[in-house]
């Protein structure tokens, strides 16, 4: 159980340094007026993905402990 934990928090961490990331390209007004909609619009799914695989896993680890 204390491997899997571990392996979950590595996760969680990891997914949150990346929204940081892309929360900060999208609040970028640079980046949001001059990259194409397409571009924007990855950004932002990736940023809703992320948040809710991280949802998932800090559920997952609550049930762990």
């Amino acid at each position: 159980m204390d491997v899997e934990r571990n392996r979950i928090t590595k996760e969680i961490n990891r997914l949150e340094g990346m929204l940081i990331g892309v929360s900060k390209k999208l609040a970028n007004e640079k980046f949001v007026n001059n990259a194409p909609a397409e571009v924007v619009e990855k950004e932002k799914a990736k940023l809703a993905d992320w948040q809710s695989s991280l949802e998932k896993h800090k559920t997952i680890l609550s049930d762990l402990t």
